[in-house]
Protein backbone atom coordinates (compact mmCIF):
# COMPACT_ATOMS: atom_id res chain seq x y z
CA UNK A 1 0.00 0.00 0.00
CA UNK A 2 1.35 3.76 -0.56
CA UNK A 3 2.24 6.02 2.46
CA UNK A 4 -0.41 8.55 2.76
CA UNK A 5 2.10 11.14 3.30
CA UNK A 6 4.09 10.19 -0.35
CA UNK A 7 0.52 10.49 -1.40
CA UNK A 8 -0.49 13.73 -0.26
CA UNK A 9 2.80 15.10 -1.07
CA UNK A 10 1.96 14.40 -5.06
CA UNK A 11 -1.44 16.30 -4.27
CA UNK A 12 -0.64 20.13 -5.37
CA UNK A 13 -2.14 22.79 -6.58
CA UNK A 14 -1.14 26.85 -7.00
CA UNK A 15 -2.01 28.67 -4.20
CA UNK A 16 -1.26 32.05 -5.75
CA UNK A 17 -3.41 30.89 -8.56
CA UNK A 18 -6.93 29.99 -6.56
CA UNK A 19 -6.14 33.64 -4.33
CA UNK A 20 -5.73 35.87 -8.00
CA UNK A 21 -9.04 33.72 -9.07
CA UNK A 22 -11.20 34.50 -5.58
CA UNK A 23 -9.98 38.19 -6.17
CA UNK A 24 -11.15 38.13 -9.49
CA UNK A 25 -14.55 36.22 -8.39
CA UNK A 26 -14.87 39.47 -5.76
CA UNK A 27 -14.56 42.03 -8.48
CA UNK A 28 -16.80 40.29 -11.50
CA UNK A 29 -19.78 40.75 -13.11
CA UNK A 30 -23.09 38.31 -12.18
CA UNK A 31 -21.94 37.20 -15.69
CA UNK A 32 -19.01 36.05 -14.65
CA UNK A 33 -19.14 34.42 -11.67
CA UNK A 34 -20.71 31.55 -12.23
CA UNK A 35 -17.05 30.57 -14.98
CA UNK A 36 -15.25 31.97 -12.26
CA UNK A 37 -16.34 29.92 -9.75
CA UNK A 38 -16.42 26.74 -12.01
CA UNK A 39 -12.83 27.31 -12.82
CA UNK A 40 -11.95 27.51 -8.87
CA UNK A 41 -13.70 24.69 -8.64
CA UNK A 42 -11.35 22.29 -11.11
CA UNK A 43 -8.50 23.89 -9.39
CA UNK A 44 -8.66 22.59 -5.68
CA UNK A 45 -8.17 19.01 -5.71
CA UNK A 46 -11.44 16.88 -4.33
CA UNK A 47 -9.24 15.71 -1.39
CA UNK A 48 -8.48 19.33 -0.13
CA UNK A 49 -11.47 21.75 1.83
CA UNK A 50 -11.63 24.50 0.37
CA UNK A 51 -11.75 26.61 3.59
CA UNK A 52 -9.16 25.53 4.35
CA UNK A 53 -7.39 26.72 1.62
CA UNK A 54 -8.65 30.30 1.79
CA UNK A 55 -6.95 30.15 5.17
CA UNK A 56 -3.92 30.76 3.12
CA UNK A 57 -4.46 33.44 1.77
CA UNK A 58 -2.81 37.03 2.53
CA UNK A 59 -5.03 39.76 2.15
CA UNK A 60 -7.33 39.08 5.52
CA UNK A 61 -10.52 40.98 2.92
CA UNK A 62 -10.35 38.22 0.74
CA UNK A 63 -10.34 35.72 3.37
CA UNK A 64 -13.34 36.84 4.73
CA UNK A 65 -15.03 36.57 1.07
CA UNK A 66 -13.97 33.60 0.63
CA UNK A 67 -14.83 32.13 3.78
CA UNK A 68 -18.33 33.47 2.70
CA UNK A 69 -18.34 31.60 -0.67
CA UNK A 70 -16.19 28.72 -0.45
CA UNK A 71 -19.36 26.05 0.86
CA UNK A 72 -20.71 27.10 -2.95
CA UNK A 73 -17.37 26.46 -4.92
CA UNK A 74 -17.57 23.75 -2.92
CA UNK A 75 -20.87 22.66 -3.89
CA UNK A 76 -19.66 23.51 -7.58
CA UNK A 77 -16.93 21.03 -7.80
CA UNK A 78 -19.05 18.03 -6.37
CA UNK A 79 -21.29 18.42 -9.31
CA UNK A 80 -18.23 18.82 -11.97
CA UNK A 81 -17.03 15.40 -10.48
CA UNK A 82 -19.90 13.31 -10.46
CA UNK A 83 -20.35 14.93 -13.90
CA UNK A 84 -17.00 13.29 -14.46
CA UNK A 85 -18.15 10.07 -12.93
CA UNK A 86 -21.67 9.66 -14.38
CA UNK A 87 -19.40 9.84 -17.93
CA UNK A 88 -16.98 6.27 -17.17
CA UNK A 89 -20.49 4.86 -16.73
CA UNK A 90 -20.87 1.64 -14.66
CA UNK A 91 -17.47 0.26 -14.08
CA UNK A 92 -16.75 -1.87 -11.66
CA UNK A 93 -13.13 -1.89 -10.31
CA UNK A 94 -14.59 0.86 -7.13
CA UNK A 95 -11.07 3.09 -8.11
CA UNK A 96 -13.60 6.20 -8.16
CA UNK A 97 -15.73 5.18 -4.97
CA UNK A 98 -13.49 6.77 -2.59
CA UNK A 99 -13.96 9.84 -4.23
CA UNK A 100 -17.52 9.62 -5.03
CA UNK A 101 -18.73 8.97 -1.19
CA UNK A 102 -16.19 10.96 0.43
CA UNK A 103 -17.53 13.84 -1.49
CA UNK A 104 -20.76 13.09 -0.82
CA UNK A 105 -19.93 12.91 2.92
CA UNK A 106 -18.61 16.74 2.60
CA UNK A 107 -22.32 17.47 1.99
CA UNK A 108 -23.55 16.19 5.34
CA UNK A 109 -20.36 17.06 7.47
CA UNK A 110 -18.30 19.82 6.17
CA UNK A 111 -15.42 19.81 8.78
CA UNK A 112 -14.55 15.95 7.33
CA UNK A 113 -10.72 15.48 6.20
CA UNK A 114 -9.88 13.07 3.78
CA UNK A 115 -6.67 12.81 5.27
CA UNK A 116 -7.62 11.97 8.27
CA UNK A 117 -10.09 9.45 6.35
CA UNK A 118 -7.57 8.03 4.42
CA UNK A 119 -4.93 7.48 7.03
CA UNK A 120 -7.74 5.40 9.20
CA UNK A 121 -9.09 3.28 5.89
CA UNK A 122 -4.65 2.72 5.39
CA UNK A 123 -4.72 1.20 9.01
CA UNK A 124 -7.45 -1.00 8.35
CA UNK A 125 -6.16 -2.26 5.37
CA UNK A 126 -2.88 -2.87 7.51
CA UNK A 127 -4.11 -4.15 10.02
CA UNK A 128 -5.54 -7.19 8.30
CA UNK A 129 -2.42 -7.31 6.35
CA UNK A 130 -0.69 -7.80 9.34
CA UNK A 131 -2.99 -10.94 10.13
CA UNK A 132 -2.28 -12.62 7.35
CA UNK A 133 1.37 -12.27 7.56
CA UNK A 134 1.21 -13.83 10.95
CA UNK A 135 -0.14 -16.86 9.59
CA UNK A 136 1.19 -16.99 6.05
CA UNK A 137 1.96 -20.89 6.19
CA UNK A 138 -1.70 -21.45 6.01
CA UNK A 139 -3.32 -17.96 4.54
CA UNK A 140 -6.58 -18.66 2.54
CA UNK A 141 -8.95 -16.82 0.60
CA UNK A 142 -11.31 -17.31 3.15
CA UNK A 143 -9.13 -16.59 6.16
CA UNK A 144 -8.92 -13.72 4.38
CA UNK A 145 -12.27 -13.20 4.10
CA UNK A 146 -12.22 -14.10 8.44
CA UNK A 147 -9.69 -11.38 9.02
CA UNK A 148 -11.64 -8.49 7.20
CA UNK A 149 -14.77 -9.12 8.93
CA UNK A 150 -12.95 -9.65 12.21
CA UNK A 151 -11.41 -6.07 12.50
CA UNK A 152 -14.04 -4.29 10.80
CA UNK A 153 -16.71 -6.18 12.58
CA UNK A 154 -15.09 -7.92 15.73
CA UNK A 155 -12.37 -5.23 16.88
CA UNK A 156 -13.71 -2.04 15.33
CA UNK A 157 -17.47 -2.53 16.23
CA UNK A 158 -18.84 -1.71 12.48
CA UNK A 159 -22.45 -2.41 12.94
CA UNK A 160 -25.81 -1.28 11.88
CA UNK A 161 -27.77 1.39 13.33
CA UNK A 162 -30.93 -0.58 14.31
CA UNK A 163 -32.49 2.12 16.70
CA UNK A 164 -31.81 5.27 14.34
CA UNK A 165 -32.20 3.62 11.29
CA UNK A 166 -33.09 6.91 9.05
CA UNK A 167 -30.39 9.05 10.65
CA UNK A 168 -29.12 10.74 7.88
CA UNK A 169 -25.65 10.05 9.68
CA UNK A 170 -25.74 6.83 8.74
CA UNK A 171 -24.89 7.48 5.18
CA UNK A 172 -21.75 9.97 5.10
CA UNK A 173 -18.61 7.48 5.88
CA UNK A 174 -17.06 10.42 7.38
CA UNK A 175 -19.56 10.36 10.21
CA UNK A 176 -19.17 6.27 10.89
CA UNK A 177 -15.85 5.86 10.72
CA UNK A 178 -16.25 7.59 14.14
CA UNK A 179 -19.93 6.64 15.54
CA UNK A 180 -19.02 2.50 13.85
CA UNK A 181 -22.64 2.91 12.89
CA UNK A 182 -24.46 2.94 9.95
CA UNK A 183 -27.08 1.39 6.94
CA UNK A 184 -25.97 -1.91 4.83
CA UNK A 185 -24.61 0.52 1.98
CA UNK A 186 -22.57 2.94 3.49
CA UNK A 187 -20.90 -0.01 5.75
CA UNK A 188 -20.38 -1.92 3.06
CA UNK A 189 -18.76 1.10 1.17
CA UNK A 190 -15.87 0.73 3.99
CA UNK A 191 -15.64 -2.96 3.59
CA UNK A 192 -15.10 -1.99 -0.10
CA UNK A 193 -12.49 1.02 0.49
CA UNK A 194 -10.55 -1.32 2.65
CA UNK A 195 -10.43 -4.46 0.52
CA UNK A 196 -9.20 -2.34 -2.54
CA UNK A 197 -6.32 -1.39 -0.47
CA UNK A 198 -5.79 -5.49 -0.02
CA UNK A 199 -6.29 -6.30 -3.86
CA UNK A 200 -9.40 -8.43 -2.46
CA UNK A 201 -12.28 -9.80 -4.75
CA UNK A 202 -14.79 -8.15 -2.85
CA UNK A 203 -17.84 -6.63 -4.95
CA UNK A 204 -20.94 -4.77 -3.65
CA UNK A 205 -24.33 -6.44 -4.51
CA UNK A 206 -27.12 -4.66 -5.09
CA UNK A 207 -30.16 -6.38 -3.70
CA UNK A 208 -33.60 -5.45 -2.83
CA UNK A 209 -34.36 -3.84 0.56
CA UNK A 210 -30.18 -4.78 1.73
CA UNK A 211 -27.35 -4.08 0.13
CA UNK A 212 -24.49 -7.01 0.49
CA UNK A 213 -20.65 -7.80 -0.24
CA UNK A 214 -19.86 -10.44 -2.54
CA UNK A 215 -16.32 -12.41 -2.11
CA UNK A 216 -15.62 -13.64 -5.73
CA UNK A 217 -12.55 -16.02 -5.92
CA UNK A 218 -11.75 -18.77 -8.03
CA UNK A 219 -10.94 -20.61 -4.75
CA UNK A 220 -13.79 -19.01 -2.33
CA UNK A 221 -16.87 -17.38 -2.63
CA UNK A 222 -19.44 -16.03 0.12
CA UNK A 223 -21.73 -13.25 0.72
CA UNK A 224 -20.69 -10.76 3.68
CA UNK A 225 -23.57 -8.59 5.42
CA UNK A 226 -21.52 -5.71 7.29
CA UNK A 227 -24.85 -4.46 9.06
CA UNK A 228 -25.39 -7.47 10.77
CA UNK A 229 -21.98 -7.63 12.51
CA UNK A 230 -20.16 -8.63 9.30
CA UNK A 231 -21.90 -12.38 9.03
CA UNK A 232 -21.16 -14.84 6.04
CA UNK A 233 -24.10 -15.76 3.52
CA UNK A 234 -24.28 -18.48 1.49
CA UNK A 235 -26.81 -17.33 -1.94
CA UNK A 236 -29.50 -20.13 -0.98
CA UNK A 237 -30.00 -17.50 2.00
CA UNK A 238 -29.91 -14.64 0.13
CA UNK A 239 -32.85 -16.54 -2.22
CA UNK A 240 -34.83 -17.31 0.72
CA UNK A 241 -34.67 -13.65 1.90
CA UNK A 242 -35.69 -12.69 -1.61
CA UNK A 243 -38.66 -14.44 -1.38
CA UNK A 244 -39.41 -13.71 2.36
CA UNK A 245 -39.61 -10.16 0.93
CA UNK A 246 -41.80 -11.26 -2.18
CA UNK A 247 -38.97 -10.80 -4.44
CA UNK A 248 -39.04 -13.73 -7.17
CA UNK A 249 -35.12 -14.49 -6.89
CA UNK A 250 -33.19 -13.37 -10.56
CA UNK A 251 -29.38 -13.24 -11.07
CA UNK A 252 -29.94 -9.35 -11.91
CA UNK A 253 -29.85 -9.56 -8.11
CA UNK A 254 -26.57 -11.03 -7.84
CA UNK A 255 -24.78 -8.56 -10.11
CA UNK A 256 -21.68 -6.81 -9.30
CA UNK A 257 -22.71 -3.02 -8.36
CA UNK A 258 -20.70 -0.43 -10.42
CA UNK A 259 -19.52 3.17 -8.13
CA UNK A 260 -21.87 4.69 -9.87
CA UNK A 261 -25.21 2.42 -9.06
CA UNK A 262 -23.61 2.36 -5.21
CA UNK A 263 -23.25 6.43 -5.09
CA UNK A 264 -26.81 6.49 -6.09
CA UNK A 265 -28.63 4.25 -4.32
CA UNK A 266 -27.09 6.32 -1.18
CA UNK A 267 -28.26 9.45 -3.18
CA UNK A 268 -31.92 7.83 -2.87
CA UNK A 269 -31.47 7.11 0.47
CA UNK A 270 -30.98 10.00 1.96
CA UNK A 271 -33.19 12.27 -0.71
CA UNK A 272 -36.04 9.90 0.84
CA UNK A 273 -34.91 10.76 4.27
CA UNK A 274 -34.70 14.44 3.88
CA UNK A 275 -37.98 14.48 2.04
CA UNK A 276 -39.60 12.75 4.75
CA UNK A 277 -38.00 14.89 7.55
CA UNK A 278 -39.04 18.17 5.28
CA UNK A 279 -35.74 19.48 5.51
CA UNK A 280 -35.59 20.99 1.99
CA UNK A 281 -32.61 22.25 1.79
CA UNK A 282 -30.67 18.97 1.61
CA UNK A 283 -33.36 17.29 -0.28
CA UNK A 284 -33.00 20.00 -3.06
CA UNK A 285 -29.19 20.15 -2.94
CA UNK A 286 -28.51 16.15 -3.62
CA UNK A 287 -31.81 15.90 -5.64
CA UNK A 288 -29.40 18.02 -7.74
CA UNK A 289 -26.57 16.20 -7.24
CA UNK A 290 -28.27 12.56 -8.19
CA UNK A 291 -29.40 14.32 -11.26
CA UNK A 292 -25.81 14.85 -12.62
CA UNK A 293 -25.40 11.28 -11.40
CA UNK A 294 -27.85 10.29 -13.53
CA UNK A 295 -26.69 12.47 -16.59
CA UNK A 296 -29.74 14.26 -16.67
CA UNK A 297 -28.45 17.70 -15.68
CA UNK A 298 -25.32 19.25 -16.86
CA UNK A 299 -22.96 21.04 -13.70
Amino acid sequence: MPSSDSYFDSLSFPPDKLEEKFYQLEFSSSEEKVQIIREIADMVPWQFRISESVEEFKDPTLRVFARSISSIVHLERINSRYMALAGKGHVNDYGDLEEAVFLLSSVGDPDASYHEFKIYLDQLALRVEELCDLNQEYVSEELKVHFLTRVLSSEENFQGNNDQYDDPNNSFVTRIVRTRKGIPISLSAIYLLVAQRLSLPLYGVNMPLHFLLHFDSPDYETFIDPFHGGVLLDKSTCIRFLEANSFTPSERYFTRASTLSIIKRMYRNLIHIYRKEQFRDMEDILSRQLLILENKLKA
